[in-house]
Parts: C-alpha cells; sequence; structure tokens
C-alpha cells in the first residue's frame, strides 16, 4: 500500500521501518536497542532460531552490540567464544546450572565471593547439587574432597576479600584428572592480571560490574571459555533469560577500552598503600601478593601480570575500629561494589559476607576488623594521606 494513502497515525508508526543503516561508519560499536529482528522469511528465521545459520531474532538469544562484547571477552581472555549476562552472579548460577545437575557434587574453595558462597550454600542443595567447600591452599584437602558424583571445581585466582592465591594448575589438573571442568571466578583479576584458560582452567567468569565497566554505572557478567562450554551455557542463558541489555553491553564495551590503562595504575597504587599499611603501628595484618611477606607472593607473581588493584587489611579494635576508620576517611567511599575509578572502601562482614555464620566467617578470615579496599585513580600520595589520618584516629 502506497505511504501517502495510509492514515497518519499509520505513518507515524511505519516510517523508517526495516531501514537497512549497514551502509553507516561510525568509529564505535552502534547501540542496537531493540528486543526482535526482522528475517526475510519464515523458515530462514526458524533455522536462525535454532542457531543452524546466523542472525538475530530476539534479543534474549542474540544482539548485534552484545556480539560485540562477547567477541572483546574472548578476545581478552583468549578464549574460543564469550557470554555476556545480567549480573556477575546470573553469569555463575548460569555457568554451574549448565554442568550440574541433582545428585552432582562440586569442589570449591571456601575463600570466595558471598554471593557466591550462599548461592552454592543455600540454593544448590535446594536442587540437590551438594558442595564441599575447602582451603584452596591445602591440596591435600582438595583432593580429599574430591565424590564419585563430583562434576565440577571452583574457585577464584585471588580470593575475595582476603586475597588467597589459588594455585590454578594445581586445581586445573586434578579437575581434569577427575573428568571436570575447573571454572575460575577472576573479578579481582580481569585481564590482563591473569589469563585463567592459558593456565588451563575451562571458564573464566567475571562481574562485569567490576574492573571491566570501570566507573560504577553499570550491572553486568561475562564467561569465556571453549566454544563446547559456551554452548552448554547458551541454552540455560536462553531459557532463564539473565541476559544483558543492549545499552549496558555498549557501556561495558566502553569501560573495557581503558582496563589496561587503569589496571596499571591501580595495581602501582595499590602495591604502595599495601607497603604502607603493613607499617602502620593500628594494622594487624594486610591481605596483599604482591607484598613480598605475603605467603602467596612467590605463586602470585608466577601466575599474574601484577598483582590486583584489590587489598585488604585488619585493624586492631574490631568493628568499631574499622567503622571508625570508615568514619573518617575523606577520599575512600564506602560501598559494596569495587573496581571504580574512586577508590572504595567497604567492610566484608557487614556486607559481601553478611550471610554467612559468624563462625563460617571466621574461618576464612573474615573478621570483624577487615576492611577491604578497592584502589582508585586518584593520586596515591593523597589516598596514604588520607588513611594515616584515618588510621591515627583509632
Amino acid at each position: 500500500m502506497a505511504e501517502n494513502k495510509l492514515n497518519i497515525q499509520t505513518q507515524i508508526i511505519k516510517t523508517g521501518e526495516g531501514r537497512d543503516f549497514s551502509d553507516v561508519r561510525i568509529p564505535g560499536v552502534p547501540i542496537y536497542q531493540t528486543s526482535n529482528f526482522l528475517y526475510d522469511d519464515i523458515d530462514g528465521g526458524t533455522e536462525i532460531l535454532l542457531s543452524r545459520q546466523p542472525g538475530h531474532i530476539y534479543s534474549r538469544y542474540t544482539n548485534p552490540t552484545v556480539d560485540a562484547l562477547n567477541e572483546i571477552i574472548s578476545g581478552l581472555e583468549g578464549a574460543e567464544a564469550a557470554l555476556s549476562f545480567g549480573s556477575g552472579m546470573a553469569a555463575i548460577s548460569s555457568a554451574v546450572l549448565a554442568v550440574c545437575e541433582p545428585g552432582d557434587h562440586i569442589v570449591s574453595s571456601a575463600y570466595i565471593y558471598g554471593g557466591a558462597f550462599t548461592f552454592f550454600q543455600k540454593q544448590l542443595s535446594r536442587l540437590k547439587i551438594a558442595v564441599t567447600f575447602v582451603d584452596p591452599r591445602d591440596h591435600e584437602a582438595v583432593k580429599a574432597a574430591v565424590r564419585p558424583e563430583t562434576r565440577l571445581f571452583y574457585t577464584e585466582p585471588l580470593s575475595n576479600p582476603t586475597l588467597i592465591t589459588s594455585d590454578i594448575r594445581f586445581w586445573a589438573k586434578l579437575a581434569h584428572d577427575h573428568g571436570c571442568p575447573l571454572f575460575l571466578d577472576g573479578t579481582f583479576t580481569p585481564p590482563p592480571v591473569c589469563r585463567p584458560l592459558q593456565l588451563d582452567a575451562d571458564l573464566s567468569i567475571h562481574s562485569a560490574t567490576k574492573y571491566l565497566g570501570g566507573h560504577s554505572d553499570l550491572l553486568g557478567g561475562v564467561v569465556a571459555g571453549s566454544t563446547a562450554m559456551i554452548d552448554k551455557i547458551r541454552p540455560v542463558m536462553k531459557t532463564y533469560g539473565p541476559v544483558i541489555a543492549p545499552f549496558v553491553a555498549w557501556l561495558l564495551i566502553r569501560g573495557i577500552r581503558t582496563l589496561g590503562v587503569r589496571l596499571e595504575r591501580q595495581n602501582e597504587s595499590a602495591l604502595q598503600l599495601a607497603r604502607f599499611l603493613e607499617r602502620h603501628p593500628n594494622v594487624n595484618r594486610v591481605f596483599y601478593a604482591g607484598l613480598e611477606s605475603d605467603p602467596h607472593h612467590q605463586l602470585a607473581a608466577k601466575q599474574f601480570d601484577g598483582f590486583s588493584g584489590m587489598l585488604s587489611f585488619e585493624v586492631k579494635g574490631g568493628w568499631e575500629a574499622a567503622k571508625k576508620v570508615m568514619e573518617n576517611l575523606q577520599l575512600a567511599l564506602f560501598t559494596v561494589s569495587l573496581g571504580d575509578v574512586s577508590t572504595l572502601i567497604c567492610h566484608p562482614a557487614s556486607t559481601s559476607h553478611v550471610y554467612l555464620t559468624p563462625e563460617e566467617r571466621a574461618a576464612i578470615d573474615v573478621t570483624d576488623g577487615l576492611l577491604r579496599l578497592s584502589v582508585g585513580l586518584e593520586h596515591v600520595d593523597d589516598l596514604q594521606t588520607d588513611l594515616q589520618q584515618a588510621l591515627n584516629k583509632i
């Protein structure tokens, strides 16, 4: 029907529909902010829907902006493929549910993000999936935890929040000897600090909300691995629907462009602050693998390109002293996230690990006096001065 014969209300809807903008060249990745896509014929749409030919049909399945993000992530990780999700926990839960079913068993580090710990402990138990938590440094305990029904090994290269270093090659060999994959949450150690797949891990997971985004303005999660592994996870993502929005994917692409320079500065500053904190009389302990005094220093130096912009320290005086430090800091922001351009501080026992029992927290060194510092891009001398004046008030 000729457009000039249509009612103006119909023309408003129809003008521009289906127009091809592929001849337009721009310096970045465009945002395909659409839920569905047009296709030429019914048979072709079905082939796309069944993933038997390339194309897009619905943004819960694929989206050009999200595909560009996945390609960037796979390149960063040296992976064959990647997937993006609406949050880090969406990435973790989808990946785990892709390889485990009722009756299966997981061997997991006990030194992991509190949200992941709670998911393993509370939610997987409802699905009859058992989890044994171990100290990732105790290799004999890790070996002893394996059962005939074990289907997955899970750890973090640098643990949240105490920066415990896992020997990735040991974990990978043990997992593979038992016919299982190894999944790692590398949120604290994004590329180029660590590329777990090059150390024989099977899946690298990140809360992209953190270092990859870098500005505390988005929620996202990513996984990267072999095509075969990603193909296992994709149906879970499609069915449960924890997908990332195109605009968020675009924000994430923008954030990743500065990841390298941000990490370089944050690593350097974190090391200087860790050395300062190690000398302060009101600090009991500093958790940072870049310190030569840290028991994991040699392993971390071998596995990582840098030691992360994350560090934790335990102040003398427990919760009251920790609270006083946070209340007196003028530059560091008290918030739960990490990896921002601004320096952030949090109290893990009352935030990321609040759902663990006091006994569970004590077992993984999350004490009432522990503070986690995500070092930002402010000048390190200013950050050190700020920490010093706050610590001096305990």
